[in-house]
């Protein structure tokens, strides 16, 4: 992470403020989309508005928008790069990344951790959540989306990243199949909850599959039949592995979603559920 530390909202270390934060994020990254959909889908649209970056810069880094929609000063931030915010930040080391929460009231990143931003969305700011808002970490599914949680960054998002910019052949082709192997488990879980065949089963072993709590909470979601935080983790990447980072698997072209049925089925459901695809993503994504 570019800043140490990282502050959370939900240990009380930043207060909940509407309109205090802004959120700098881009629709091509899929770190960013989780925080997107969930800012939607609880509506904290207006609380926590948002500063787009679309490209790099002359700094090789996130440039920022003006008014217009072009690269240029932020008319919130005044900054045109993402360095720039990044800079007045204490214990910040480049690059700077994004999702980046900035506190307006001193112009500092306070967050750029898209896992905890997404818990503490969903969890200290109930207060300003609308009427009917989706729980996204219910306390009696907790241990369950914490295991996902875990597994799904050691199985699927962190080795999806090396597998598309890693630099290291043998290291991307290693992470490549880690994918694609729990991309059979989920396929499988999947199947299983929702009576669908698992045609990937066979080939799987007990090292492969994520802890029992994640396991016996899969029904046509990832922890029940309600989608949370963890079906937005991987969300995210499955989409990124769809539409565009599975062509840049080692070896060539990797399967299509459409591999794994089930798997496939649970994506377009979510697919289709407003919030879960903003228009800035569909423009990212080419949708």
């Amino acid at each position: 992470m570019p800043i140490t530390p990282s502050h959370r909202f939900a240990d009380g270390d930043l207060p909940v403020e509407a309109g205090r934060y802004r959120l700098i994020a881009s629709g091509s990254c899929p770190w960013c989309r989780r925080v997107l959909i969930a800012r939607r889908l609880l509506g904290l649209t207006e609380p926590i508005p948002v500063s787009w970056t679309y490209g790099r810069g002359e700094d090789g880094y996130w440039e920022l928008t003006g008014a217009d929609g072009e690269p240029g000063a932020d008319p919130v931030l005044g900054a045109s790069s993402l360095a720039e915010v990044y800079a007045t930040t204490p214990g910040y080391t480049p690059p700077p990344t994004v999702p980046a929460l900035v506190d307006t009231t001193s112009g500092r990143v306070v967050s750029d951790d898209s896992g905890d931003m997404l818990f503490d969305l969903a969890t200290a700011w109930r207060n300003l959540q609308r009427k009917g808002a989706p729980d996204l970490y219910p306390i009696n599914r907790r241990n369950s989306t914490d295991a996902w949680d875990a597994w799904l960054a050691e199985h699927v998002n962190g080795p999806h990243g090396v597998a598309t910019h890693g630099e290291n052949e043998e290291r991307r082709t290693g992470a490549a199949n880690t994918v694609l192997i729990a991309l059979d488990v989920i396929d499988t879980l999947l199947a299983r909850a929702t009576r669908m065949e698992a045609s990937r089963e066979a080939a799987l072993t007990v090292q492969d599959v994520p802890p029992l709590s994640a396991v016996v909470s899969v029904e046509q979601f990832l922890c029940g039949a309600a989608p949370t935080g963890s079906d937005i983790r991987l969300f995210t990447t499955v989409q990124a592995y769809e539409y565009g980072g599975r062509q840049h698997y080692p070896g060539g072209e990797a399967p299509s979603v459409a591999f794994w049925p089930a798997l496939a089925r649970w994506f377009h459901a979510l697919e289709g559920r407003s919030g879960w695809v903003g228009s800035e993503e569909r423009s990212a994504l080419g949708l």
